[in-house]
């Protein structure tokens, strides 16, 4: 269904779904970066709001800042760490999100689709029959 919808978005609904999808990635890259460094995630933001941050003369001091900051092994590595952090806390909610549809199908299937079955003994013999 989602396919089907997608190919009938008009072009500016197709940019805004883009743009929307590029926000979220940058706000999660802030996010996660300003889990190890504060300065590291302002300047990183400064460099995602103008396209010419590195060749702008006026940043050049700026510019070398996030540079250094952001090869810090240090800073990698903590970045490297928060990433699969996120990773594994979405794979686990996805995980409970599979478990609850599983669970709440079995209680439909045992509700409405399965046959009722009842256990008795004839003849000394257990059966078990449709009720």
């Amino acid at each position: 269904m989602g396919l089907l919808m997608a190919a009938c978005a008009t072009p500016e609904q197709k940019a805004a779904r883009v743009a929307a999808e590029k926000a979220a990635e940058q706000k999660l890259q802030l996010d996660l970066a300003a889990q190890c460094d504060a300065r590291t995630a302002e300047l990183m933001q400064a460099q995602m709001q103008n396209p010419a941050f590195f060749s702008d003369p006026a940043n050049a001091r700026i510019a070398e800042e996030y540079r250094q900051k952001i090869n810090l092994p240090i800073f990698q590595s903590c970045y490297k760490l928060a990433w699969n952090n996120y990773v594994n806390q979405v794979k686990l909610q996805q995980a409970r999100d599979w478990a609850m549809q599983r669970r709440w199908d079995d209680d439909m299937n045992w509700m409405m689709f399965r046959p009722r079955l009842c256990r008795d003994i004839i003849n000394g013999r257990t059966i078990v029959y449709r009720c």
